[in-house]
């Protein structure tokens, strides 16, 4: 089943935030493209076909297989212009929710070789024209135009409007005679599915974490976060020009805990009386969560929230205002910067912060905010390399004037000395060079994969990456370029001839995916360049560790039963990203389609889903209310899966949810997803995100 299959349903509620965001490409033209790939076949049958006002035959025994489900002005009819040499449909027509979204006719039977034209009304805002299997593509949503298609290939051709699909503008064009003998053809499960699955699972874990779980500490926690809040909170409305937040009750989070039980603890509401999911009914029970905050559950958690700040100004023209853009992209970024204080600068000396230690940016490894104390206070390579990637791109955010963190007010200054809400006055690039420094004298190259594994080496090569085009001053990139150069040749140390990263992760190819993508984003800098040993290392992943019986990788060469937890999956699909992104390896995006569709939908990585990307298939995570449990489960990961190769069966090995791999796996998902790069620029590659779209 294709991906535009899934239907975008109602766009209330974090779940479906963004749901009408993914719009790229050209301007609609007049040029046309000699031909077309058509996707299925629909049933046809001998039937009569009456006039319609337009002159053209009309007949109603053609199947789509539920394609117009959504879409109100499809009445079960195709327009026969069989007869014709050109046909017109309206884009902007009235219908879909009593506005000006939809095609007319939605459905017509034509000639191979006649030409289609669509043609703008100029209601309805802006629109394009995008076939189902991305055969052609008129453009960008615009709000005047034409643009022409001839079609030679028999088949059916369905498409949709990229910004309004949602709200069910849809078309399809049936050309010729079909054949199939009566049978519709089913799509096969392929890159541009697994990355809109990709987005979306992404989204629901990032959106259950931050504001609906409570499965962290809550914003506001004192009187002087409320004070905040009613301050903040009517000003955040104001500049987003809406009444009220898109979710009512929510369950703000600033500092998520590490572990948490995703079943829900009473009736589930996703749209109340006012068309909003009310988070009171979604939050998970207090007594199964840890109650502990590392660095890595934080900052994975805030750097996803950073990441969808900048999606949402990136689409504020198309995007509805039922979903709150500009408010919501406020409002991460307020919760970013209230976590870096609470971390960091708390009580007006970092000595208080509640994951650093003393007046430096060492990370203690656990804190346990209700009791005000210190459980890990070990220095991990891990937790500094999540907080590092984090701050460099929440620094990106404030340098560049990103509209989230400069409305209402910044709450950390771009710089040390300037106004501040909060006390000292240390400025955004401070931190971020402190906690960059800070990390490359805390931990030598050589130390690093004896301390924890290769896999950390990766790691902290993909972190330093993110960092360089972000570093403060040309002596600290160049100690980035220093340090990104010692991590690479620690994993030139520890490599196979055949490719193979020795002392890493207990998942091999866990450990192969994020070094190569490390090795890829620290290349970015001038000065670093290991593009061959991350290809060498891209080549055992691939070849070696994929098996193709199971449709996902080995965790190990001999392995029978393979153990993937959600970290491991991000760091794989971190790697398989930068191979595609980077290096454009071929194959790469077949390989991806199979392992997501295995690992993630048969394997049930992620236990549970939401309306917008339900597709109807058989190995689909099922909706939260049969996700298990009295009252189900929310649309989040598992913490562990397995597969075992002598039965061909996978099981859920691990039902916790665990913060930090999943809102890490989180991350990896939406640099791959939502048809890998229209919706978020730049793939994740370091520095290709950093500016506001004008």
């Amino acid at each position: 089943m294709d991906p535009q299959r899934r239907r975008f349903l109602r766009l209330g509620g974090l779940a479906a935030i963004g749901a009408l965001a993914g719009c790229a490409g050209a301007e609609p033209t007049n040029e046309n493209t000699p031909s077309d790939t058509a996707t299925s076949t629909p049933v046809e049958t001998e039937t009569a076909t009456p006039e319609d006002s337009a002159g053209m035959q009309t007949t109603s025994e053609i199947d789509y297989d539920g394609w117009f489900e959504e879409t109100d002005n499809f009445d079960g009819t195709t327009v026969d212009a069989r007869n014709q040499d050109s046909v017109t449909v309206a884009v902007g027509a009235d219908g879909n929710g009593g506005g000006a979204f939809a095609f007319d006719p939605p459905a017509i039977w034509i000639e191979s070789g006649t030409t289609v034209t669509w043609e703008w009304t100029g209601n309805g805002g802006s629109h394009n024209v995008v076939a189902n299997d991305d055969s052609f593509r008129s453009g960008d949503p615009t709000d005047s135009g034409t643009y022409d298609r001839a079609f030679e290939t028999e088949g059916t051709v369905p498409y949709y409007c990229d910004p309004h699909q949602g709200l069910g503008m849809k078309g399809a064009v049936v050309v010729g005679q079909p054949d199939g003998g009566g049978e519709q053809a089913a799509q096969d499960y392929d890159w541009q599915a697994a990355t809109f699955d990709s987005y979306w699972y992404s989204l629901y874990n990032m959106s259950t974490n931050i504001a609906m779980s409570g499965n962290g500490v809550p914003f506001p926690l004192n009187e002087q976060m409320e004070q905040l809040r009613d301050q903040r909170l009517p000003a955040m409305l104001e500049n987003a020009n809406v009444d009220r937040p898109p979710i009512a009750n929510p369950n703000l989070s600033f500092a998520a805990f590490t572990e948490g039980d995703p079943h829900f603890t009473q009736q589930p509401v996703l749209e109340d009386d006012s068309g909003r999911p009310d988070a009171s009914t979604l939050a998970w029970d207090p007594e199964q969560s840890s109650g502990v905050v590392s660095p890595s559950s934080l900052a994975w958690t805030h750097l996803k929230g950073v990441t969808w700040a900048k999606n949402f100004q990136a689409h504020f023209d198309i995007l509805p205002g039922d979903i709150a853009p500009r408010f919501r992209a406020q409002l991460l970024s307020t919760l970013a910067q209230v976590g870096i204080n609470a971390a960091i600068l708390v009580g007006g000396s970092r000595e208080n912060g509640a994951l650093t230690h003393g007046d430096s940016f060492e990370f203690l490894s656990e804190y346990r905010p209700s009791e005000g104390r210190i459980e890990d206070e070990t220095r991990r390579l891990h937790h500094h390399a999540a907080m590092l990637w984090f701050l460099s791109d929440m620094n990106s955010l404030a340098q560049n004037g990103w509209f989230g963190y400069e409305n209402p007010r910044p709450l950390i200054p771009r710089e040390a000395g300037a106004d501040a809400v909060f006390d000292p006055p240390v400025g955004i690039q401070e931190i971020a060079d402190g906690v960059a420094s800070t990390t490359m004298d805390l931990f030598s190259p050589e130390d690093v994969a004896s301390q924890e594994s290769t896999r950390s080496v990766g790691l902290m090569l993909a972190a330093v990456g993110y960092y360089g085009p972000q570093a403060g001053s040309d002596e600290q990139l160049s100690a980035a370029v220093d340090y990104a150069n010692g991590l690479a040749g620690v994993i030139e140390d520890n490599l196979d001839g055949n490719g193979m990263v020795q002392n890493g992760a207990e998942n091999q190819a866990a450990t192969q995916g994020i070094v190569a993508q490390g090795l890829l984003w620290a290349s970015q800098m001038d000065g670093v360049d290991h593009t061959d040993t991350a290809e060498a290392v891209l080549g055992y992943l691939t070849d070696t560790l994929w098996d193709d019986d199971a449709g996902t990788f080995a965790s190990g060469e001999s392995d029978t039963t393979y153990t993937i937890t959600a970290r491991d999956a991000g760091d794989i699909t971190g790697g398989l990203n930068a191979a595609d992104a980077v290096l454009e390896l071929p194959g790469t995006k077949e390989t991806f389609a199979r392992f997501f569709d295995e690992t993630f939908n048969t394997g049930r990585l992620q236990r549970a889903q939401r309306p917008p990307s339900v597709g109807g298939r058989d190995n689909e995570p099922p909706l939260p209310p049969e996700a298990g449990g009295e009252f189900g489960q929310a649309a989040v990961y598992n913490a562990e899966i397995g597969y075992d190769t002598g039965s061909g069966e996978w099981s859920v090995t691990d039902d916790s949810f665990q913060t930090a791999g999943a809102l890490y796996l989180a991350n990896q998902d939406i640099w791959v997803g939502n048809w890998a790069g229209d919706f978020y620029q730049g793939r994740g590659i370091p520095g290709q995100s950093d500016e506001p779209p004008q």
